[in-house]
């Protein structure tokens, strides 16, 4: 059995430093979001009490479309299931993140999950568009995993790992769609950053809670189902691998999560269901500071918290708090 070499997985930590937007030495104009939304139908199945997989990603993403942007940002939206994905936006049509939110609020439930062959086309997508200028690139996955309906023949097709990230197997489809976001070619293993390559950050909202295919069955048909991984385990060391080496920021939420911090309110900073007076306090605490990809602060994922994430507070207060 092959495995990604130890060179490439041991250069991981630079590859992430440089992470940073289309090229790690040139400023961006803007930041281009790909949101890529599973509707598959296992996505129906109860995340936290009272909502389903799918509406809390729904109210993710709409969390982070109600963020201040520090620069500003052109959107892209696409769905998933059965065979392919679907361009409800593409970049080129220019919409507000308002309009974004109601297609994402649109949204219903589908079919089998071609999760490699729609990820691998979106980094296409955000790799070709605009590509002689300087952007930052962002694809931002809402999924509970699970590839199960990506076609052999396809770039990033091929059998699930019988390893786990960062020892994935060759020709896999987690270590093709590793390679796909870090270099563009899901058969080039190089470092994410190496000079020269287009880099962008990955985002992942993994929803989940450790059931096994065979449980799931009713809910979404699953051909070949001895072929594919039996744990979302597997995924969730997959997504967290992927997001870090790339720089972008991975979300776990299961059952067992806090619904504010499941589902949470846009500059609510403290998770707590309320944005008030100890958010803001929390975002000046920071202010100026560079921090780390998933830092509760930084609203809108660019990496420092200052008057955009301060303004997010603001543009939000007393989203949730009791009425006195």
């Amino acid at each position: 059995m092959k495995n990604v070499s130890k060179r490439v997985v041991s250069s991981a930590a630079i590859g992430m430093a440089c992470a940073v937007g289309l090229f790690s030495s040139a400023a961006s104009a803007d930041e281009h979001v790909l949101i890529l939304l599973d509707r598959t139908g296992s996505m129906g199945a109860t995340s936290v009490p009272g909502k389903t997989r799918l509406q809390v990603a729904k109210d993710r993403i709409k969390a982070f479309l109600k963020s201040a942007p520090s620069q500003p940002r052109r959107y892209a939206f696409w769905t998933f299931d059965d065979a392919t994905y679907t361009p409800i936006f593409n970049f080129a049509d220019n919409r507000s993140a308002a309009q974004v939110e109601i297609e994402v609020d649109a949204v219903t439930l589908g079919g089998v999950t071609p999760l490699a062959h729609s990820a691998c086309a979106a980094i296409d997508e955000l790799i070709n568009y605009l590509p002689s200028e300087f952007h930052t690139k962002r694809l931002y996955l809402a999924t509970d995993g699970e590839e199960n309906n990506t076609l052999s023949t396809d770039q990033c097709g091929g059998p699930p790992s019988a390893t786990n990230y960062p020892n994935l197997q060759v020709d896999s489809w987690q270590w093709k769609v590793r390679n796909k976001a870090c270099t563009g070619d899901p058969n080039s293993p190089a470092m994410c950053g190496t000079p020269g390559m287009p880099t962008l950050l990955v985002d992942i909202d993994h929803l989940f809670d450790n059931i096994t295919l065979r449980a799931r069955r009713s809910l979404e048909p699953v051909p070949n189902a001895g072929l594919f991984s039996a744990f979302s385990s597997s995924d969730a060391s997959f997504f967290s691998g992927l997001t870090s080496e790339t720089g972008g920021r991975y979300v776990s939420v299961t059952p067992s999560t806090p619904p504010a911090q499941a589902a949470p309110k846009p500059g609510d900073a403290s998770l707590d269901g309320c944005v008030n007076v100890t958010d803001r306090s929390l975002v000046l605490s920071q202010f100026g500071q560079n921090v780390a990809a998933g830092t509760p602060t930084d609203f809108n994922r660019d990496g420092v918290v200052n008057i955009y994430d301060y303004n997010t507070v603001l543009q939000n207060y007393g989203s949730g708090c009791p009425v006195p």
